[in-house]
């Protein structure tokens, strides 16, 4: 769907690409460093980087510093991923308003910044014009690899290399890894079930999936200009119930309840169900299941779960891209920066956990941005972030109550808005979420 296309030259750069060194970086900070900032302020990179490595990439002088980089690239997985939820908050916020196009704009910029988030974990940069590969031994490679020329958009890079990098092995270990209910992986669920679809399939479908808004937004310009820079009013979609977005809002909450030590397995449930659909064509026995060494009474919870053909609200709205004067086509764009988001946080904090980051360490950050975005005051952050969750759950079942006592068609978005001040004030605060998925 690009209007880039990668070449043979291309995936030869790409297939150099390697989460080694970004991952030495992590483990080798000093505690001391760790502690305070995500990059040293003296980093040539940390504030112009996109300039000052096309000056690299263009220039004869040895510029370029590859420790420097590398610091870049590696701490740009986790901070992509902060600015990734805090994308999907506003544009959750837009949604809860009726502000369809400014959600779909907000929600295309949380899914690019998913994707770049999950290829900065494994060694490969986007940058503006020209992006970098990182391999095992810690060498750079431009990427195109032209450096005269005038270089690749982040729009039309990020969907080719992607969608390249959702076939490689690589993409199938880390999707293997985030499902993987009661610790047990996605490739062991279904070979208990006989299944007939492999995992590196199961992968490169979703991603290729979630990413979708990154393609079309990049084949069709006009697409991009429609959501960003053209009159809404001139078009002016069908209103959607205040019910079909309230309800959508807490099942999307709902997917994201923290625990420990999977941090999300409400998300992690639906997915392995998802799975096994794709994989199978019989519903699973508690026999087959025991198999995996869970108890014979899990057995049979987890038989009649994936059983069940019904799935949540994002799930369903995720599977195609629709029309943008498609009613609901920003709650599907929503879905998909939801469940990129997913996947990219959940390896970036396998980067820090593997370097034994504790919340601790992390301190310099999750308590500060949690006060500047209002998830709780200046100098009080809770003890442990998930705490926060029964706030939560109280604000999504209060909306819940009003949707029952309010049938659709009897009530307006004026009078939800009214009447459910608390749902305002939290449902859109996204960066908990973030925040709950990259501590360790």
């Amino acid at each position: 769907m690009s209007s880039f296309k990668l070449k043979r030259s291309h995936k030869k750069i790409l297939i150099k690409a390697s989460r080694k060194k970004i991952e030495e970086y992590f483990i080798n900070l000093p505690k001391s460093r760790r502690s305070t900032k995500w990059i040293q302020k003296c980093n040539r990179y940390r504030l112009e980087c996109s300039e000052r490595y096309k000056a690299d990439c263009r220039s004869d002088a040895p510029t370029l510093s590859k420790e420097h980089l590398i610091g870049y690239v590696s701490a740009s997985a986790p901070t992509h991923v902060i600015d990734g939820w805090a994308y999907l908050g506003r544009a959750i916020d837009s949604a809860l308003r009726g502000d369809q196009y400014n959600a779909i704009h907000l929600g295309y910029y949380a899914e690019l910044r998913a994707a770049m988030a999950l290829l900065a974990g494994e060694g490969i940069a986007i940058f503006s014009r020209f992006h970098a590969v990182v391999d095992k031994d810690g060498s750079i490679f431009p990427f195109p690899n032209k450096p005269n020329k005038n270089g690749l958009g982040t729009h039309q890079a990020v969907w080719p290399i992607l969608t390249h990098w959702a076939g490689r092995k690589r993409a199938a270990i880390l999707i293997d890894q985030a499902v993987s209910p009661n610790s047990i992986s996605l490739t062991r669920w279904l070979t208990a079930g006989g299944a007939n679809v492999s995992v590196p399939a199961i992968a490169q479908q979703w991603l290729s999936t979630w990413g979708l808004d990154l393609a079309a937004f990049d084949d069709d310009h006009e697409l991009r200009n429609l959501a960003s820079y053209r009159p809404s009013e001139l078009r002016k979609p069908d209103l959607i119930d205040i019910h079909e977005t309230a309800q959508y809002v807490e099942e999307l909450w709902q997917l994201f309840e923290p625990s420990s030590p999977r941090r999300f397995p409400g998300i992690e449930r639906v997915l392995l169900r998802k799975a096994w659909r794709q994989s199978n064509n019989k519903n699973p026995t508690p026999q087959s299941l025991e198999s995996i060494g869970i108890s014979a009474v899990e057995a049979r919870e987890w038989s009649k779960f994936l059983a069940s053909p019904n799935d949540p609200k994002p799930l369903e709205l995720a599977k195609n891209r629709s029309e943008i004067e498609n009613p609901l086509c920003h709650l599907g764009v929503l879905s998909r920066a939801a469940l990129l988001l997913f996947v990219a946080t959940t390896t970036a904090r396998r980067l820090l956990a593997d370097a034994t980051y504790t919340a601790g360490d992390l301190g310099f950050w999750w308590r500060r941005y949690g006060a500047s975005r209002g998830l709780w005051p200046a100098g009080a952050a809770p003890e442990d972030p998930q705490d926060l969750w029964a706030n939560i759950a109280d604000t999504v079942g209060e909306s819940e109550a009003w949707r029952a006592s309010n049938p659709i068609g009897t009530a307006s978005l004026t009078d939800w808005r009214q009447s459910q001040v608390s749902a305002l004030r939290t449902l859109g605060g996204f960066e908990l979420v973030g925040i709950w998925g990259l501590l360790p």
